[in-house]
């Protein structure tokens, strides 16, 4: 399992990008995030993604993904750059 880079999921199937920085265009089930698409087309960094997620209620991009126990704190805590 893969993580993202956004809001920390760590249940991806698929990395969002390769060892050499090319994007996946992979979705997170959680925040929506696309790689390649979101950064690159869009021109969001995480943290500007994350924020607008985060201010948005943290809502799920796809629900049936989301885990039973879900806890946005403890998945929070596993991102280096979240402040």
């Amino acid at each position: 399992m893969y993580e993202c880079p956004v809001c920390g999921f760590n249940k991806l199937e698929e990395p969002m990008y390769l060892d050499t920085g090319e994007p996946m265009f992979v979705i997170c089930h959680c925040c929506g995030f696309q790689s390649g698409y979101d950064d690159d087309d869009q021109g969001f960094s995480f943290q500007a993604f994350r924020n607008k997620w985060i201010e948005e209620g943290y809502p799920w991009f796809n629900p049936k993904k989301k885990p039973k126990c879900w806890d946005i704190n403890k998945q929070l805590e596993k991102i280096k750059d979240f402040k």
